[in-house]
């Protein structure tokens, strides 16, 4: 899942956080908290390699 693609759509106030959060299926304060640490990488990609529920069942 790549939470980088909505970092543009939250900075434009295209989507709140709320709103990606239900899009993605995760916690709102999880993805404030990936948005904002999206520089680092690490952050990012440890919700990139998240298993999504009811996929590859």
């Amino acid at each position: 899942m790549e939470l980088r693609r909505f970092r543009g759509l939250l900075e434009s106030g295209a989507l709140s956080l709320s709103e990606i959060a239900r899009e993605t299926g995760l916690d709102r304060k999880t993805v404030r908290k990936y948005l904002s640490s999206a520089g680092s990488g690490d952050a990012a990609a440890a919700v990139a390699e998240r298993a999504v529920p009811g996929e590859g069942d």
